[in-house]
C-alpha cells in the first residue's frame, strides 16, 4: 500500500511538473519575426472590421478603437513640431494629475481635460534608438502578424542599446492600418533605428547610429502603461521579460503614428553584391549559381511566403513573410531581390514567385 502511495505521489508530482510547465511556457506569447516593415493585406485580418479589437470591458474597447483611428491625410491641425521638452510640457498637468490612475476611474475634470487632447494630431521629433514589432495584444485581435511597431524615441541619439542609467524614451507606434502607407513611404526600420529587438528580446545593432525623425500621428494616453514600473526619466532595472524599467518617459505616446520624415540623410548601408548570399535554407556563396537576368525581372515583385535569414555588413537579420521585393534575376531555383540597398539570393522555395 505504501508503494502504490509513493508510487501516486511521483505520478502526481510529475504531472504538476508538466502542468507547471505548459503554463509557463503559454505565458510566453510569440513575436513576430519581423525585423522590418512591410505591407500588409488587410483583407486577410480578422480584425479589420473591429476597431475595438478583442476588448472585453468599455475602457479597453475606447483604448483600442482609438489606438485603431485609421490614416488621416493630416488635414487636420498638426500641432508645432514638439522635441522631448516640448512634448512632456504639453502634457504635464494631465500627468501630474493622473499619474498610476487608469481611464475608467478618471474624475469628471479629467477627463474633460483627456477627451481633447486625444483628438489632436501631433508632431514629435527624436532620435530612433530602438524599434520592434510588439507582441500580440487585444487591439489587434491577439495576431502574431498583423502587429504594431513600438518606436522609442530619446532626446539624444544613443550609441548603444537603452541600459540602466539612460534617460526613457518617448514611445510613438505603428498599426496595421498605418503601416502600409509609411510603408509606401519608402520608410524602413533598418535604415533609421539604431537598434531592433528580435524576437527572443535580444538586441541587435542595425550598424549605423539612430537617425533623427519626425513623428506625425495621433495623441494617445496609454493608461495600460501608466504604472512606477513603466513611466519615470531613468531607466533603473531589466524586468524578467528584458524590458526596461521604467520604459518610457510619460503614459502619452503617438498612436497611431501616421506618417514618418526622416530629417537628416540616414547613414547608407554597403551595397551586397550577388555573392553575398543568404543563410540557411538558402544557398551558400559557394554554390549559388551564376544568375541570368531576366528581360522582365525589372518590372516584377516577389513576396516572401517563408522568413528568410540572411547575412548583412553588420550581422543577421530576418526577411519577414509578407514582404514584397523587387526583382533583380533568378534562374531555377533562386530569385536575386533588392533588399535595403543591398541585393540578396532567395530560395524561389521561400517565395511566390513563379
Amino acid at each position: 500500500m505504501a508503494n502504490n502511495q509513493r508510487i501516486s505521489l511521483r505520478l502526481l508530482v510529475g504531472a504538476a511538473a508538466i502542468l507547471s510547465s505548459a503554463i509557463a511556457g503559454a505565458a510566453q506569447p510569440v513575436i513576430s519575426e519581423d525585423r522590418e516593415l512591410k505591407e500588409f493585406d488587410l483583407a486577410s485580418w480578422a480584425c479589420r472590421d473591429k476597431p475595438e479589437g478583442d476588448a472585453k470591458t468599455p475602457d479597453a474597447a475606447e483604448r483600442n478603437r482609438l489606438k485603431n483611428r485609421s490614416p488621416s491625410d493630416l488635414a487636420s491641425p498638426v500641432l508645432k513640431s514638439m522635441d522631448t521638452a516640448g512634448f512632456l510640457q504639453y502634457v504635464a498637468a494631465f500627468d501630474a494629475q493622473t499619474k498610476g490612475t487608469r481611464r475608467k476611474d478618471l474624475r469628471a475634470a479629467q477627463r474633460q481635460q483627456l477627451d481633447p487632447l486625444e483628438k489632436q494630431i501631433a508632431s514629435f521629433t527624436g532620435y530612433l534608438v530602438l524599434a520592434y514589432a510588439g507582441p500580440p495584444e487585444a487591439t489587434n485581435c491577439g495576431s502574431i502578424d498583423f502587429h504594431d511597431w513600438h518606436l522609442e524615441l530619446f532626446e539624444k541619439p544613443l550609441d548603444h542599446a537603452p541600459q540602466i542609467g539612460d534617460p526613457t524614451p518617448i514611445i510613438c507606434e505603428i498599426t496595421p492600418r498605418t503601416q502600409n502607407a509609411i510603408f509606401r513611404d519608402n520608410i524602413r526600420m533598418q535604415a533609421l533605428a539604431g537598434f531592433i529587438r528580435a524576437p527572443d528580446m535580444t538586441i541587435e545593432p542595425t550598424g549605423h547610429p539612430a537617425q533623427k525623425i519626425r513623428v506625425s500621428g495621433y495623441l494617445l494616453w496609454d493608461d495600460e502603461q501608466n504604472g512606477a514600473a513603466d513611466v519615470g526619466t531613468t531607466i533603473r532595472t531589466f524586468g524578467a521579460n528584458k524590458y526596461q524599467q521604467p520604459w518610457r518617459s510619460t503614459a502619452w505616446e503617438i498612436h497611431p503614428v501616421i506618417k514618418i520624415e526622416a530629417l537628416e540623410a540616414a547613414t547608407a548601408l554597403p551595397t551586397q553584391s550577388p555573392s553575398s548570399t543568404p543563410t540557411a535554407p538558402a544557398p551558400s556563396p559557394k554554390t549559388v549559381p551564376a544568375l541570368s537576368p531576366s528581360a522582365s525581372s525589372q518590372q516584377q515583385v516577389v513576396t516572401i511566403t517563408h522568413p528568410v535569414r540572411i547575412k548583412m555588413p553588420y550581422g543577421e537579420t530576418v526577411i519577414p513573410r509578407g514582404a514584397k521585393l523587387p526583382v533583380v534575376s533568378h534562374d531555377a531555383k533562386t530569385v536575386m531581390v533588392r533588399y535595403l540597398n543591398a541585393t540578396y539570393a532567395i530560395p524561389i522555395a521561400s517565395t511566390g514567385f513563379r
